[in-house]
Formats: C-alpha cells, structure tokens, sequence
C-alpha cells in the first residue's frame, strides 16, 4: 500500500479508499461488508469513505456496528460527507434536487453521522455538494467550529468548483481559519459526456492543472467509471441507458483500448491499468473502489503493483498516437 499526507491528520492516508455507497454496506449484507474491511486493513488500507445520504443512513451504521463488534475503529481514516440535496427517497434521481448547504444542515448532519458510526470523530468531513448562492464564509466559520468542537478533525468539499475552493481557502486564511484541505470530484481515464448524478463534477484538465499547481489531494470518485475500465460494456451494446448516455465514444473505447494493449504487456486488467492512471496523477489522490467482493477488491489493489510512465499516460490520454514504440 502507498500513503499520502493530509494536511491536519497524523495518520497518512492510504492511496485506495473503501468506498461503502454500494450494495456491500447494508445491516441485510453485513457479514459481507465485514469481511470486505477485514481484507482491506490487511492489505494496509485504512481510508474508509462514506455518507449521511448512502443508503439513506444503513452505510453509516453498518459501519458503526462494525467499528463497535471489531473495535478497530482507531485503525481508521474515517470520511463521511454531509448536506446532500433533499431527494425523494421512493425516486432518488428525480429532479430537480433541493440544495440544503447551510451551518445548520451541516450541524444536524454530523450529529447523525457521528451517532450512526458510533464514533466521537469523524476525521475527513466532506461538504456533499455545493451551492453557489450560500457564501463561502459562513460555511467555513461553521466547518471550523466544528473543528474546535472536537467532532471533526479535518475538512474539504466533494463535487465544488475549484474557483470555489480557492474563495473558500482565501477567506479562511484572510479570517485566520483553517482552510479546505481536499476535493472530490469524478476522476477516470473515461471521460463523462454528461455527469449521472446532478450536481458532480469531473476532475477536467483546468481542475487537474489547479491541482498539479497546488498539489491539494484529490479524492476520485468512481475511479474505474462505473464499470466502464472493465472492458464489460461493448459499443454495439446499448442496454444500458445510463452507460451508454454517459460513457459511450469513440474517445472512451479508444481511451479503453489502449488500457487493454497496456494491461497486456503488465500482466494486469484494463481496470488495474485505469487505477493506475488515476493513481499516477501529477498531485495527491486517493481512488475510491466500491468493491462488493472480495474478488473485485483484490483485483483493485493489485493496481498498486501497475507502474506507468509518462508516455504511457500521454498514451491513455489519446496525446500519443501510436504506441508501439512505448
């Protein structure tokens, strides 16, 4: 396992993130999510990521039931994220979402959190979405209160604008505050024609060129493009609408052929090549693998054995034409 620093925390974080909005992290499959975790720490993970809205509450407390029988609890580097739009829970991507960002949504939020992982900290607090009509200030007053409160040991944002970013760490540094220390957009070697869940953002070449310049970590979201770095979907088959109105072009399949050629020539899968390539950023990132094996865990790690140069990334990213000589 490698490891990054994050600024405020004394654990270095591991580079591959559990993630537990899947269907492994719920009180129906626990001993599955268990033994998921089990697997996970002995390879040397230790960064877990969850949220207030993941199985509206059941991946939190599937979790804290765990944290309680395991007593591992301070093995951990614990994510959760808070102040998720409203959405129905009978229709969850009926639109349009109700943005609820406010101090106090972040308030109850992390009290629910912290009472369903059955813990007194969360470590990373995640911000779920932005809304761009709430100021910065009020929101990072509110983020470092919690801080001082003791309930939170860190903080940053998923799916925020990175000019938003910079306002939200400009304003905490003018105010003598503590300031966002890392950002979760989506980030694969596919890239999205339009984003599945309203409200998220891409990781594109102007926020990955912010990110190299600052080097702020990253934390990817749907590393392997929901299956699609798997080599599973084909361009003739189309039955699946989401997938196919997201990822399907003539880039992403160029994009996954290439990762095929390169996984040949490693001994690896398509899949470990595009970890690889998401690992292998000029800054700090941590990739989230939603396993729901055991199986598709190992195989994810084994993206930490997959070294790529820079012309093979320049490969992947389609700015080489040809490959042979690689």
């Amino acid at each position: 396992m490698r490891y990054i620093k994050i600024a405020q925390l004394e654990k270095p974080v591991s580079v591959i993130g559990l993630g537990t909005a899947s269907s492994a992290f719920t009180p129906n499959t626990y001993d599955r999510a268990a033994e998921l975790l089990d697997v996970f720490l002995k390879a040397g993970g230790n960064c877990i990521d969850t949220a207030h809205i993941y199985g509206f509450g059941n991946s939190e407390k599937t979790l804290g039931r765990w944290f309680q029988e395991s007593g591992r609890r301070e093995e951990l580097v614990l994510i959760t994220k808070g102040c998720h739009p409203v959405v129905d829970h009978e229709n969850p991507f009926a639109k349009p979402w109700v943005p609820r960002l406010t101090p106090e949504a972040i308030r109850v939020d992390l009290s629910e959190s912290l009472e369903r992982l059955q813990t007194d900290i969360i470590d990373i607090y995640l911000l779920h979405r932005d809304d761009e009509s709430v100021p910065v200030g009020a929101l990072v007053q509110a983020l470092n209160q919690e801080q001082m409160r003791g309930r939170i040991r860190t903080f940053g944002v998923s799916n925020w604008r990175v000019e938003r970013i910079a306002e939200a760490n400009q304003y905490a540094a003018q105010h003598g505050l503590n300031g966002l220390v890392i950002s979760s957009p989506n980030l694969s070697l596919a890239k999205p024609n339009k984003m599945l869940f309203p409200g998220t953002l891409f990781a594109d070449e102007a926020t990955r060129q912010w990110h190299r310049t600052g080097q702020l970590p990253l934390l990817a979201w749907s590393p392997l493009a929901t299956g699609f770095m798997s080599g599973k979907f084909l361009p003739d088959d189309t039955s699946d609408e989401n997938m196919t109105q997201v990822y399907y072009s003539d880039e992403n399949f160029e994009r996954l052929r290439r990762a095929q050629i390169l996984a040949s020539r490693k001994n690896a899968t398509s899949a470990q090549i595009g970890l690889a390539y998401v690992l292998q950023q000029a800054f700090p990132v941590i990739a989230l693998i939603g396993s729901t094996t055991v199986g598709n865990l190992e195989s994810a790690l084994g993206a930490l054995n997959v070294e790529l140069n820079l012309e093979e990334m320049e490969f992947l990213d389609l700015n080489i034409q040809d490959g042979r000589e690689i």
